[in-house]
């Protein structure tokens, strides 16, 4: 659960970056919430978000 949390708010914040900043938020968040993460998958998830296009500003 607390993988799927830290992708998904990786996901809304970094989606469109550069794979570097999107592993690194990946990394941050993993260690952060206490989870040793698994650098293939961090890169794995790191390639996917980065390719999703940025979401528009909120400006509610």
């Amino acid at each position: 659960m607390r993988i799927d949390y830290a992708i998904n708010k990786v996901a809304q914040t970094h989606r469109g970056q550069s794979e570097d900043q999107v592993a690194q938020a990946i990394h941050d968040q993993l260690r952060a919430l206490g989870v040793v993460p698994n650098g293939r998958q961090v890169a794995q998830y790191a390639t996917a978000i980065s390719a999703l296009p940025q979401l528009p500003p909120n400006n509610k």
